[in-house]
């Protein structure tokens, strides 16, 4: 049986990954302490965790002690905007942490990487320009793996994201907070919404990571980019009203109450090809109605 490991394996999109890989894969997670179990609690006995500490070192024991025919890394440390106490975080966790995973996987002969990346590198729809701190330390580790697939020591491919969405999600996602708000009757205030909103629902973005995931086992890929996209975006607007009607909820919304950041992702961005043979399974009215129907039955 072929085994995987997974960085960022206690988040949101990371459990749902290694949910999805267990029927066919030993899946192992890199860890830290204190241990987040909230999203894993209900399969937990049918991964191995290692933990880590951030050290080079210790990752080192970890890709070892797994050797996996291949790493998803999903770990990352997010920010939209940063202050001076953000700054050794963004670095430490997307740009240290992964430089010392890299080399890791080349000590230990791994040979492939699967993992994930944002659109927000093209801000203003440019070929470069990062909307965030975040959105830089993101492509700053993409620049140090284009040596090591450049070198022929990993094949890779990314997954360029935009935002996700579904059931049990804890995140302070917009729509997490419309359904709270809609709970609650509090008015709240969004910006205008008027903007492209590529949202696509968890099922979708884990069977993209599971297409590339096989292709790159199978010997596929070099340094590749694809993206998860929905076929027909709405606005955030719209979004939000489909998820009033489908779930038959009212909003206190304040529509324009929201003064827009001084620099925000409004364009609409499609700059690489999906995973081969990929489309989004689940329509928007379906996705939101598991959501909010799923937020209802645990309570």
């Amino acid at each position: 049986m072929k085994r995987v490991l997974i960085t960022g394996i206690t988040g949101y999109i990371g459990s749902h990954l290694a949910k999805a890989l267990t029927a066919e894969y030993e899946v192992c997670g890199l860890v830290r302490t204190p241990l987040h179990t909230a999203y894993i609690a209900g399969f937990q006995d049918r991964l191995r965790l290692l933990p880590v500490d951030g050290t080079y070192e210790s990752i080192h024991r970890a890709v070892q002690a797994a050797q996996p025919d291949l790493v998803y890394h999903l770990a990352a440390y997010y920010t939209g905007s940063h202050g001076p106490q953000d700054t050794p975080k963004l670095v430490e966790s997307n740009v240290t942490f992964g430089a010392y995973l890299l080399e890791a996987m080349s000590a230990c002969g791994v040979p492939a990487l699967a993992y994930a990346t944002t659109y927000m590198t093209h801000y203003r729809g440019a070929d470069y320009c990062p909307v965030n701190l975040y959105a830089a330390t993101k492509q700053a580790f993409s620049a140090l793996l284009a040596y090591y697939t450049d070198a022929g020591i990993l094949r890779a491919a990314a997954l360029v994201i935009s935002d996700t969405y579904g059931p049990g999600d804890r995140r302070p996602k917009v729509l997490n907070v419309v359904k709270r708000a809609a709970e609650t009757g509090e008015r709240t205030a969004f910006s205008t919404g008027n903007f492209p909103y590529d949202v696509v629902y968890i099922d979708d973005i884990v069977s993209a990571f599971c297409i590339i995931g096989e292709q790159l086992l199978g010997g596929a890929f070099r340094n590749e980019m694809f993206q998860a996209v929905p076929d027909s975006p709405l606005s955030l607007r719209e979004t939000v009203e489909k998820m009033l009607q489908v779930n038959h909820l009212t909003l206190n919304a304040g529509w324009g109450e929201r003064p827009a950041a001084e620099r925000e992702m409004t364009e609409l961005v499609r700059r690489y090809p999906t995973p081969p043979g990929w489309k989004p399974k689940v329509p928007l009215d379906v996705g939101l109605k598991k959501m909010y129907g799923a937020s209802r039955s645990d309570r």
